[in-house]
């Protein structure tokens, strides 16, 4: 599966880490597709926290995923319900709270910070060998009611 979106560029002075956010940026997007939530009638992308992505999920506005209009949301201040993807940019965030809102309104929670799947979120961005892996906590996933294809569960290692 190729993770490659038109339009998602920018100029970085360190073109490893603006490729870096380009495939986090094209995954997001993809995990709109291959990601499925109950009574979803839209498709809205947020961010919590200071983190480069703020930069390059712009140019996924507008984008069309399953008949619905990808909408980002980079405001500080939002409610969890307004997202189905809430990337967190600190495992501070993480908090009970954020987990149960997460579960009660079925908020796909992704971060690229150490530790995210093994505390209790969704998907994990991680580095190894100079390639971006993915972790899934399927046991978080399965709490919110939330169903991932198994083409995006063969690319990951699996946290139960």
């Amino acid at each position: 599966m190729g993770f490659c979106l038109p339009g998602i560029c920018c100029g970085d002075a360190n073109p490893a880490i603006s490729r870096e956010y380009q495939l986090k940026t094209a995954y997001l997007f993809h995990f709109a597709e291959l990601a499925q939530w109950p009574d979803s009638t839209q498709m809205t992308i947020c961010v919590k926290g200071d983190n480069p992505l703020r930069f390059y999920l712009p140019a996924l506005e507008g984008m069309e995923v399953d008949n619905k209009i990808v909408h980002i949301l980079l405001d500080p201040v939002f409610a969890i319900e307004q997202c189905q993807i809430l990337f967190l940019s600190e495992l501070d965030a993480l908090s009970e709270a954020m987990l149960t809102q997460a579960k009660i309104h079925h908020v796909l929670l992704v971060s690229d910070v150490e530790q995210f799947a093994s505390k209790g979120g969704m998907i994990q961005f991680t580095l190894r060998d100079n390639k971006l892996k993915l972790i899934v906590n399927l046991a978080s996933v399965r709490a919110a009611n939330l169903r991932l294809s198994s083409k995006l569960l063969r690319m990951a290692e699996i946290l139960e």
